[in-house]
């Protein structure tokens, strides 16, 4: 019996050992399903909402004048090759009459050996002499016919012509007027030794000089007149979109009043039936400065350059040399190269956005009332370097996104920088 209930308590300490860490375990299970059970809801946070900071520009209309660029070299108006029309020994040449050397009308330039004309002009005037001392004669001899005829009671309107001498006397007339016509042609060709020019200009080339003998059509000089300079500028056909240009042979006018919707009627045709004056300003550098000369549009070739495809616009400017007074810019030398700014037409109610800020080719990005990004489609006009104007598709007062945004999404929000930079502050 000993021996039984032994074995019994052995059997009992087995099973406590073994039920303990059951029990612990199932415990430990009921409260973590309790502590599980009676848990607290989490909280849900919506996630906040990205805001990007950009830079804004609010817009208003202004009117915009367009400019047009191009470039030229400067030309003389009037240009001339001197040709001597009698024939000579050159005996005497001008100071001026050196390559670069400023003439005004009329002075002498060359001068021919004028003896041999000199000649001709003495004898034409004594074969003139001869012919009125003939004709007189005649005359007197005519008015004693007539008398004679009518001493004897006779009519002199049935007298015939020889018996008055009516002949004799008419050709005396006609020689006394040849002799007049033939001094009249010696004077000129005397005249014609005195080489003289023929406007206030410049000698371009010099071709003569004192001691040689030159003949009837010989060239003498090449100049040039300094009263206007010319340049002709090359326009394409988007830019004559944006000037008013005169028709061919067409005088222009100082007027000028120009909407943005001229600019569309203009691309219809080259010209404008308003013919204005266009202001042109030329840049060059003389010496290593720049300069300016102010000019204008005063006409155009009317045809297009076959190898360039482009139009011409001629530009004039007075005064080139600065021999009027004009001492205030320096010599506008012919054949100097100039670049040229033509005024355009004036558009109006027109907004300036940067280049930078047009996307696509014609879209804008624009803050609303709301700080959303709007992506707005917008009609250019005309731009630049710098900038794009715009005739549609904005508003006054509409805040345009200037800064670049990576990824534009329409409605996201958006904030100006000077929001956030005030934010920082505070």
């Amino acid at each position: 019996m000993p021996k039984n209930n032994e074995s019994v308590a052995n059997i009992g300490s087995m099973m406590k050992k073994f039920l303990l860490p059951v029990v612990i375990v199932a415990a430990a299970i009921g409260v973590m399903s309790v502590l599980v059970m009676n848990r607290p809801a989490p909280v849900t946070v919506p996630p906040a909402e990205r805001i990007t900071p950009v830079a804004v520009r609010q817009l208003q209309p202004e009117d915009k004048v367009f400019l047009v660029e191009s470039q030229g070299t400067v030309e003389a108006r009037t240009q001339t090759t001197l040709v001597a029309e009698v024939s000579g020994m050159v005996t005497e040449v001008s100071d001026r009459f050196v390559v670069g050397g400023f003439f005004r009308e009329g002075d002498v330039l060359l001068t021919l050996d004028a003896a041999d004309y000199e000649v001709g002009v003495q004898q034409a005037r004594a074969n003139l002499s001869t012919a009125e001392s003939q004709l007189l004669l005649e005359e007197a001899q005519a008015e004693q016919a007539i008398r004679q005829w009518e001493s004897v009671g006779r009519d002199r309107a049935n007298a015939p012509p020889l018996a008055l001498r009516t002949p004799y006397v008419e050709e005396a007339r006609a020689r006394v007027q040849f002799a007049r016509a033939d001094l009249a042609r010696a004077e000129r060709q005397l005249e014609r030794t005195r080489i003289r020019a023929p406007y206030d200009g410049l000698v371009r080339e010099k071709l003569v000089d004192i001691g040689q003998y030159v003949g009837a059509g010989t060239q003498l000089a090449r100049t040039f007149a300094v009263d206007f300079a010319e340049i002709r500028l090359p326009l394409t056909d988007r830019d004559i979109a944006y000037l008013e240009l005169p028709r061919p042979g067409a005088s222009v006018r100082n007027s000028r009043s120009t909407t943005a919707a001229s600019v569309a009627s203009n691309e219809q045709g080259l010209y404008t039936s308003a013919q204005t004056d266009i202001p042109v300003i030329l840049r060059a550098s003389v010496g290593g400065r720049p300069y300016e000369w102010p000019g204008h549009i005063v006409r155009t070739d009317g045809v297009i350059d076959s190898s360039t495809r482009v139009y011409h616009a001629v530009a004039q400017v007075e005064d080139p040399y600065g021999l009027r007074g004009n001492g205030s810019r320096p010599v506008l030398a012919i054949g100097s190269f100039v670049n040229a700014t033509l005024q355009g037409i004036t558009a109006r109610d027109i907004f300036s956005v940067p280049t930078s800020a047009v996307r696509n080719g014609n879209q804008v990005l624009v803050m609303d009332s709301e700080q959303r990004l709007r992506q707005r489609e917008v009609n250019i006009l005309r731009s630049d370097a710098e900038h794009v104007y715009i005739d549609r598709g904005l508003s006054a007062g509409d805040n345009v996104i200037v800064s670049p945004v990576p990824v534009p999404i329409e409605g996201m929000r958006v904030t100006p920088m000077d929001d956030v930079m005030t934010g920082a502050t505070r």
